[in-house]
């Protein structure tokens, strides 16, 4: 320990250049975490963060719910299946809407508010009554605040905001959330002479110690025409989140590389520099565990001083970010990268290790100073 340090005192200037390297690879890791997490959020978390524990799509939708399309009377035929709690219908439409004179997307989901699928929690403001919707609360830096007036196009249904959610947002566009029947008018007034108001989804709250993957399968195999899912599987289905997962998953993977790759080759450099060193301890009584021992505090040291500079980093970068796409630092993310580096590392510097037991103590005694 005393040579670890000491060394670390004597070399501020190598290992701090080294520190933020590390620090460098490591909030990048953290941010591209961060980047694909809060990427996938707008994608997918009004099914991720779904009130609802098991979510039922027409068969051959293929899990999307843009193309799902049921019959209300499903409804009924779900909250029938052994294992079902309660079982309630979920509309999705995505229209163009006027806020303030200009024209955005928006997906307005219809829900049983007080039923499964229903938003929750309210983080401000109130529940939706007739004419008026809560928002996903990352749609405020586009206008979508209390208050404001939402007019639908071309039909000019105008709802109200009362309320925002959190982490609800769904297709990158703004999400609003609006009672099942007032979803019903909504549609029938947008699409004139519709026959029937289908259904996206059907929201199923299971019984108590019910697993949700296995209720979904028999909902599957019992109502015909559906698919039941439990809500991670739901979410992983969505078009584009694989392809998305996988992208971020390489390029998260390869920059982990890097960084055990610079720490254990960076020890493994200063090990034969050091040699001659390690060969006038070791001569003079000191062993292969002492100075393997000195090795790993000084990459333990190394990767938790280039942590926190990175989790610094990544606060600076949350500071940036906007309400419609919120950067946050997540501590257990940041436990994980540090553990996982460290780990690494010091399997890494066990190149570095095994360099040091290969030192013969005789050396010293044949004139290596």
């Amino acid at each position: 320990m005393f040579i670890a340090v000491r060394d670390l005192w004597r070399s501020k200037l190598r290992f701090g250049l080294l520190a933020g390297a590390v620090g460098l690879l490591i909030f990048l890791l953290l941010f591209l975490n961060t980047l694909s997490s809060t990427l996938l959020g707008s994608f997918i978390g009004a099914i991720e963060n779904n009130s609802s524990e098991v979510l039922v799509f027409e068969d051959t939708a293929r899990r999307n719910l843009q193309a799902s399309r049921l019959d209300p009377s499903v409804v009924v035929d779900v909250a029938t299946v052994p294992g079902v709690a309660a079982a309630a219908p979920i509309g999705e439409l995505t229209l163009t809407v006027d806020l303030a004179g200009s024209l955005t997307d928006l997906s307005l989901w219809g829900v049983d508010l007080e039923g499964p699928g229903r938003p929750v929690p309210i983080v401000e403001g109130r529940d939706p009554g007739p004419g008026e919707v809560v928002v996903d609360k990352s749609s405020v830096d586009e206008g979508f605040e209390i208050g404001e007036t939402i007019t639908l196009v071309p039909s000019g249904t105008e709802l109200t905001i009362v309320g925002y959610v959190e982490d609800l947002r769904y297709a990158v566009v703004p999400t609003a959330y609006v009672g099942f029947d007032e979803w019903v008018v909504v549609f029938e007034t947008e699409f004139p002479g519709t026959p029937m108001v289908p259904l996206s989804l059907v929201g199923v709250e299971p019984e108590p110690g019910e697993n949700p993957a296995d209720l979904g399968d028999r909902i599957t195999s019992v109502v015909a025409g559906v698919e039941g899912l439990d809500r991670a599987a739901a979410a992983a289905a969505a078009p584009g989140v694989a392809s998305i997962s996988q992208s971020f998953a390489l390029i998260v993977g390869i920059t982990f590389a890097v960084v055990v790759l610079v720490v254990g080759f960076f020890f493994l450099i200063l090990t034969i520099q050091k040699l001659r060193s390690f060969t006038t301890l070791r001569a003079i009584g000191a062993g292969t565990g002492y100075l393997a021992s000195s090795l790993i505090v000084q990459i333990v040291v190394l990767v938790l001083l280039g942590s926190m500079l990175a989790t610094a980093g990544l606060w600076v970068a949350t500071l940036g970010s906007s309400a419609s796409f919120p950067l946050t630092v997540d501590a257990t993310l940041v436990a994980v990268v540090t553990v996982a580096v460290l780990v690494f590392s010091i399997l890494a510097g066990l190149l570095s290790i095994r360099r040091i037991a290969k030192v013969e103590p005789a050396e010293a005694a044949r004139g290596i100073n």
